[in-house]
């Protein structure tokens, strides 16, 4: 899935390619992908200019005059291609061509909301990157006091932190040396200022690693694609931890 990282190079791309552009088409291929279909925001943002892209958390919205707007979620596996309007891509689910004559294509799946009315979005809690004066070390340490969870799980509640998924949780608590199976309301003070400050410099550094590199592989990554540790060698745990595929060093974290 695409997490924090990927869909804000994606929100720069899409910037640096469309913003101040005007939108001149909008092609739904799948219309199950249309969340919230209000019809008037649908056909009145035809003909505006795309002002920026915002994000929260792994939702994109793209922000035309008069406060209309158009809300995206890539899903588990949903891509996208920037590329000319004349463009085909057999896995487009909808394209959106700009006065430029190019087009951005979302491909295999997304999630489209016409306007902000996304009940998602109001749910979330302060993205790490693009919230830090809601996201401090109080408002962690306050969160982490209230809930027993496992501190992955935690992690990727999107209601407490927006934007976290379990690849990136992984990296956060191995760089932070903590054990995805502690309890979150155990953590000391020390190790809470750890993943507060981990936690933000681990999705910057993805951020500009992932912008830097252009594939999407997350080479990058401490234990991502690796049998043993980087740090001590040690055989890296791979199991599952509330369904979700896990990995962490036993040496390391604690």
């Amino acid at each position: 899935m695409p997490e924090l990282p990927e869909v804000e190079v994606r929100r720069r791309a899409i910037e640096r390619s469309f913003k101040t552009s005007i939108l001149v088409s909008l092609d739904i291929y799948k219309k199950g992908i249309v969340k919230h279909g209000d019809a008037s925001v649908q056909k009145r943002i035809i003909g505006e200019t795309l002002r920026f892209v915002d994000r929260r958390g792994k939702y994109l919205v793209f922000v035309f005059p008069d406060a209309l707007e158009l809300t995206i979620h890539f899903g588990l596996f949903g891509e996208m291609a920037i590329a000319g309007a004349q463009e085909q891509y057999p896995s487009a689910c909808a394209r959106f061509v700009f006065d430029n004559n190019r087009a951005l294509f979302l491909l295999k799946w997304a999630g489209i909301w016409f306007g902000r009315g996304v009940e998602s979005l109001e749910k979330l809690g302060p993205d790490p990157v693009a919230e830090p004066a809601e996201f401090t070390l109080e408002y962690l340490g306050s969160s982490l006091s209230k809930k027993k969870t496992r501190i992955k799980q935690f992690l990727m509640d999107q209601a407490i932190i927006a934007g976290i998924g379990a690849v990136y949780a992984d990296e956060i608590l191995f760089k932070s040396g903590l054990l995805p199976t502690r309890t979150a309301n155990d953590l000391s003070k020390y190790e809470t200022s750890k993943l507060y400050h981990t936690t933000i410099k681990t999705l910057k550094t993805a951020i500009e690693k992932t912008d830097a590199d252009g594939d999407g592989s997350r080479s990058f990554l401490s234990l991502e694609g690796r049998e043993t540790c980087p740090v001590c060698g040690t055989e890296i745990v791979n199991t599952r931890l509330a369904g979700r595929r896990t990995l962490f060093c036993p040496s390391c974290q604690h």
